[in-house]
């Protein structure tokens, strides 16, 4: 059984991550019709998923300021996000259509 659920952990993770996303580079977030909170027309493959680690692991993401302002403070965010796991996703990018994510919001 361990053996299937490790399987499928990976087949879920090659399916996200890849060579021509490597380093997370969606573009500008901030160029989203809300922002850096999420919609399910932005992030339709996503969307309703809590796991966001899957496809975004720690390792490639918030690595580089893509707003083009310069003002991303991209260590603390890392470091919150390191802190915090995936409870840190909600509070920055809204609930991803997760209700159970959305009382924790305000």
């Amino acid at each position: 059984m361990r053996k299937i659920l490790i399987a499928v952990f990976f087949v879920a993770l090659i399916s996200c991550v890849n060579e021509d996303n490597e380093g997370q580079d969606f573009g500008n977030i901030l160029d989203s019709p809300e922002g850096i909170i999420l919609t399910e027309e932005d992030h339709p493959d996503g969307w309703m998923r809590e796991d966001c680690f899957t496809c975004h692991p720690l390792e490639v993401i918030h690595q580089e300021d893509r707003s083009g302002t310069g003002s991303i403070p991209i260590d603390d965010i890392q470091e919150f996000v390191l802190m915090e796991g995936l409870s840190s996703c909600p509070i920055c990018h809204g609930f991803n259509g997760v209700p159970e994510l959305q009382n924790g919001i305000q």
